[in-house]
């Protein structure tokens, strides 16, 4: 009996001790630490996490010429968390054509300070143009980074001039 009562006297000590020491400690929060630390370094390094207000999108990164030519091209669709951030040496009036796209767009122009310099929303597909016929977009101001993300999200989340972007490269 005395072992007993000794047993529930010691589960009653580590249950009030939880109690004191253990707020804001559970299981939910180790849980939600651990996926958010690994939403925020993705593990493939040609990818990265943007954060603009409170869309969050995974972008392939196309830092090279032949990467940032071919783009979206070709791809039948783009899941809605997922877009293609194109990087460039310096700034400038980079332009992007719809060349072989089968979907629509939105275009940012994003400067050296992650602002947003410039937006193009429901950029459509041109199918069967030639290179000439295609139309270009570029923007108003020179940018260092472009992010393609499917077409709406821009109006969706109300994206617009000078909002800041989250992201590492």
């Amino acid at each position: 009996m005395k072992k007993d009562l000794a047993i529930i006297f010691g589960l009653f000590i580590v249950i009030a001790v939880i109690v004191v020491f253990g707020k804001g400690f559970s299981t939910a929060n180790f849980f939600s630490q651990t996926a958010s630390t690994q939403e925020a370094k993705p593990q493939n390094r040609k990818e990265t996490l943007i954060r603009i207000k409170d869309l969050s999108v995974t972008a392939k990164i196309a830092a090279n010429s032949k990467d940032r030519q071919k783009g979206l091209s070709k791809l039948e669709s783009l899941p809605l968390d997922q877009g293609e951030l194109f990087i460039f040496d310096k700034s400038d009036k980079y332009e992007i054509w719809m060349k072989d796209m089968n979907f629509a767009i939105d275009i940012i122009w994003i400067d050296q300070d992650k602002r947003i310099v410039d937006i193009a929303t429901n950029i459509p597909p041109e199918p069967g143009k030639k290179d000439q016929e295609l139309q270009r977009y570029q923007p108003k101001q020179e940018a260092k980074y472009i992010l393609e993300i499917n077409a709406g999200l821009a109006s969706l989340h109300n994206l617009q001039v000078g909002d800041q972007l989250s992201f590492e490269i």
